[in-house]
């Protein structure tokens, strides 16, 4: 379109530092760090979801994962306008990095949250599990992973949907990620891992910083 040309993103005032440091509880140092790799990433300041897409395609080369990597892109996109821009991507990046489980939590439920309801149904909970199995690789090594995903399904709502009544509420996902190690592992392959925030030797640009939280957590 045009003359293909990319508009540049602006600089940083002291009063976007300011916001960001409040939003994100990141140090002025950390904020520019970030922003400068963002920035070398994605010169215009904003990323598209095919251009995120493309960070798990690269990945996961030959797997399925534009599914999965559609999801989490809609949920970090919060104002809805079809790409990311810095406060969210920095917002994003305060939630996988850091150590606040509750925060992770919630924005993982919100991932298998498909309809955005408030509650988790099992048709919701298992194309969810089918998409992480199939950006992993899984759909390839083992044919029979859809019943793999029901048998996972029908554990967590035996055990932890206490109302019985096939749905789980937020606390009951809570309950489900702290009771039980095996179901622990597949919930991390939402970016649920602990991992400290590690300036300034921490990933080089937004494309490794993703490549690396993928990488660790999906443990399944």
């Amino acid at each position: 379109m045009g003359n293909g040309k990319i508009k540049q993103a602006k600089e940083l005032t002291e009063d976007d530092i300011l916001k960001l440091c409040i939003v994100s509880q990141f140090s002025k140092e950390e904020i520019l760090f970030c922003y400068k790799n963002f920035i070398a990433d994605c010169p215009g300041g904003k990323l598209s979801k095919k251009d995120f897409q493309n960070i798990y395609k690269k990945i996961y080369p030959g797997n399925k994962t534009t599914k999965f990597s559609s999801r989490i892109f809609d949920v970090y996109d919060r104002n809805k306008d079809g790409f990311l821009d810095f406060e969210e991507f920095l917002k994003a990046y305060k939630i996988t990095t850091g150590s606040d489980l509750n925060e992770k939590l919630k924005v993982a439920f919100e991932i298998y949250d498909l309809n955005n309801d408030g509650v988790l149904d099992k048709k919701e909970m298992f194309e969810t599990l089918c998409s992480i199995y199939t950006m992993a690789g899984i759909d390839q090594k083992n044919k029979g992973y859809k019943k793999l995903a029901e048998e996972k399904i029908n554990i967590i709502y035996d055990r932890f949907n206490l109302k019985k009544d096939n749905f789980l509420t937020l606390q009951e996902f809570i309950q489900c990620y702290l009771n039980d190690e095996s179901l622990k592992k597949i919930l991390n392959a939402t970016f649920l891992e602990q991992k400290p925030h590690n300036f300034p030797n921490g990933p080089k640009s937004y494309r490794e910083y993703h490549s690396e939280a993928i990488q660790k957590a999906l443990s399944l």
